[in-house]
């Protein structure tokens, strides 16, 4: 199965999350990407992405856990690790992809998940992630 991480960077007991925009439907997932055969560790993953589509260096500092999804490109077991901001400043790196991101509390991610925006991987990730936020 293809692999892919994402980056759980929280602060103030919200979430950083991406609005993915780049197969015509919204999916509000956290910054992460499929890994490339370039990508020497996962961690090493989780980071790329991070500076790819926000610009900021992180450092993941533990595994969550390991969910799976499903996605406009298929299945993926998706390796979401909590990260913490080294250096950089947000910005948006692949309008085309991303059309914003933001800091979202408990009850917002919430709702994203009654729209049916959240991706799958997150929702199942909730339960281990609520008591980070």
């Amino acid at each position: 199965m293809k692999e892919m991480t994402a980056a759980l960077i929280i602060q103030d007991k919200k979430l950083l999350l991406v609005h993915n925009v780049k197969h015509n439907g919204l999916r509000i997932e956290p910054p992460g990407g499929k890994r490339k055969p370039a990508d020497k560790t996962l961690e090493e993953c989780v980071a790329r992405e991070a500076k790819e589509e926000l610009d900021i260096e992180i450092e993941p500092k533990q595994l969550l856990g390991i969910y799976r999804t499903n996605s406009p490109e298929g299945e993926f077991q998706v390796y979401m690790f909590i990260s913490a901001i080294r250096s950089g400043s947000l910005r948006l790196m692949e309008p085309e992809k991303i059309s914003k991101y933001g800091w979202y509390s408990l009850e917002e991610i919430g709702s994203f998940e009654r729209e049916g925006v959240l991706v799958p991987n997150l929702r199942k990730a909730m339960r281990e992630l609520k008591r980070y936020l």
